[in-house]
């Protein structure tokens, strides 16, 4: 099985490598026809792209902004100012609905498989990112290793381009509404709280560390929040927290993509990508939450 996929993996760099279109430096970069950005379905991958194509909206003004992305994900592009052109996929990224028109300038904060095959079908421009991967023909290389949103912002710097780096994401008022709704379905109208996994909330309470404000749980059996609750309208219950504790990489994630003050644990080494520092363990966990107690939010 290992050969038939390193096979067929094989023979789609190729179709990929063999579907670029003619391609003119530096102007198809500096002046193209429109820009889009790629986002698979992971959530680093999502806020990354909403990043990305805020800073594609900065800096091509009056250029179509296309956003491709996952549609477990999509709803984020809804935290941007201005919505872009939506392209939304759900099993294979060679088929989006709409489908992208050729010639765009694509850029991929975080290329994936799904980006492969992606462009295999689409015929973009050419597709820009820091990284290194089979469907990216211009690698902008940067002088430090990519942290997000940072790394988008380096990024932008090597091409001469000036953007907004000082910008978060806002949450639309629909989901802010839904969040409300959710966590206070009574009066719709809720207190400040601290937004917890059930695991980060358990080393508090065992620990008897001091917490000042209510804690919602995000998991477990005493959650109000439904399992089903989806990715924008669980990034909008994390807008309206005053911190966040963690064991999960995507509530990390989101709370760093978000500028809410946030410390996680993290066991395994799994929170990469987006800064801080996440602890290792219950003794580093328990001092930076002690920390953030003293300093406030």
């Amino acid at each position: 099985m290992k050969f038939i996929r390193n096979l067929f993996g094989k023979r789609r760099v190729t179709r990929v490598s063999s579907n670029w279109s003619d391609f003119k430096f530096p102007s198809d970069v500096l002046e193209p026809e429109a820009v889009g950005v790629f986002s698979s379905s992971d959530i680093s991958s999502a806020w990354s792209a909403v990043y990305m194509a805020r800073a594609l909206q900065n800096v091509y003004s009056g250029v179509p902004v296309h956003f491709v992305a996952h549609s477990s994900v999509a709803e984020l592009a809804g935290f941007l100012p201005v919505t872009p052109q939506m392209h939304i996929y759900t099993n294979d990224p060679g088929f989006v609905d709409p489908a992208v028109p050729e010639g765009v300038l694509m850029f991929s904060p975080q290329p994936g498989d799904d980006l492969l095959r992606f462009v295999e079908k689409a015929s973009p421009l050419a597709c820009v990112s820091t990284q290194k991967h089979p469907a990216v023909n211009i690698r902008v290389k940067t002088s430090s290793d990519v942290v997000f949103p940072g790394g988008i912002y380096d990024l932008m710097k090597v091409l001469k381009m000036e953007t907004d780096t000082v910008w978060k994401p806002t949450v639309p008022g629909i989901l802010a509404e839904k969040a409300s709704s959710v966590l206070s379905p009574v009066s719709h109208r809720t207190l400040p709280y601290i937004l917890a996994t059930e695991a980060a909330a358990n080393v508090l309470e065992r620990k008897r560390a001091e917490v000042p404000l209510k804690i919602v749980l995000v998991d477990g059996k005493s959650t109000a929040i439904p399992p089903e609750t989806s990715v924008g309208l669980l990034a909008a219950m994390v807008a309206g927290a005053s911190a966040v504790a963690t064991t999960d990489r995507d509530l990390w994630i989101h709370a760093r993509a978000l500028g809410i003050p946030v410390i996680g644990l993290d066991r395994k080494g799994a929170f990469n990508g987006w800064g801080g520092e996440p602890a290792p363990g219950d003794t580093k966990f328990l001092e930076q939450w002690a920390t953030l107690i003293r300093i406030g939010w």
